[in-house]
């Protein structure tokens, strides 16, 4: 029994090597559900723009794709590591097919699909301009129902998950996904931009104007999610958008405005108060100053123009 106690935590000489499998299998598993748990919410993060003033995307974007290949090869290295178990019943057939396992089909077959999700969708971040942003979009919205089906598999098959204290965590590292997911679905978000809209209807009758900062536009395709009739992100990597908002799209290029995750967008809207810089003296004349249109590198009007 006192063996059975410390070959729990730590590999020690007097540990079989069944224990040792399972020590190490362990550790894998559960550090994998925790880092696939922070890569799913970090990609809300990005998805919705949060937090994102004081960092440059790029940088979240690479922290997100690291945090997902290191929980990924965590997860991998758990499924194959109960193959060396000599006692085990995992075979190698388990490990590719779901729902294969004849002792534990539904716990072992739901991790497999869960793993085999979340590699799909590893493997599409480097696909995103190839498969379009909606479509990656779309697919991406699977790793939530794949987290799910992860949260499944270990509360399923752990051995170690009896105690409260360590399924609480486990279910409230799922539920705070699951919350996050409903509030940030895409029946939320209308009713949240019915609210705005409505709130601010009084805008209606005013015109705006819109520019985007190509330095800064990272090109990843949320201003096009809100106001698609403004902003277009085309195949080969192009940002194409209208300069002049019609009043009934001002809601949604401010939504815009606030989802840019680099910052890139800026609405001026019409009759709108401007200062000028300190020291400097402007020749007021009758003339009505001529409208110049914004000639942004790397960024195009729809059509071409």
């Amino acid at each position: 029994m006192l063996a059975d106690a410390h070959c729990r935590v730590l590999i020690a000489p007097d540990c079989t090597a069944a224990q040792s499998v399972h020590l190490v299998a362990m550790t894998a598993g559960f550090l994998s559900y925790v880092l696939l748990w922070v890569t799913v919410m970090w990609g809300m993060m990005l998805g919705r723009g949060w937090a994102m003033t004081r960092f440059k995307h790029s940088q979240l974007y690479a922290t997100h794709m690291t945090l997902a290949l290191i929980a990924m090869t965590l997860g991998w290295g758990h499924a194959f590591v109960q193959l060396a178990n000599p006692v085990g019943t995992v075979h190698l057939i388990d490990e590719f097919v779901p729902f294969a396992n004849g002792r534990d089909p539904i716990g072992i077959g739901v991790g497999v699909l869960a793993t085999e999700i979340m590699t799909a969708l590893l493997v599409s971040m480097p696909l995103q301009r190839m498969l379009g942003y909606s479509r990656w979009r779309a697919l991406h919205s699977l790793a939530y129902a794949s987290f799910t089906l992860l949260a499944g598999h270990v509360l399923l098959t752990g051995s170690e998950v009896g105690p409260l204290f360590v399924k609480i965590p486990i279910l409230l590292m799922w539920l705070s996904t699951v919350v996050l997911w409903l509030g940030v679905s895409d029946w939320a978000l209308k009713r949240k931009r019915a609210i705005t809209d409505k709130a601010s209807s009084r805008l209606r009758g005013q015109m705006a104007e819109v520019t985007v900062d190509a330095g800064k536009c990272a090109r990843f395709g949320f201003c096009e999610q809100e106001a698609p009739t403004i902003f277009e992100l085309r195949g080969d990597g192009r940002l194409g958008y209208k300069s002049t908002v019609p009043p009934e799209e001002i809601e949604a290029v401010s939504r815009a405005v606030k989802v840019c995750p680099a910052r890139a967008i800026r609405m001026n809207r019409a009759g709108s108060r401007v200062y000028m810089p300190k020291n400097e003296t402007v020749e007021t004349t009758g003339e009505r100053p001529q409208e110049t249109l914004a000639n942004v590198t790397g960024l195009h009007r729809r059509g071409g123009k």
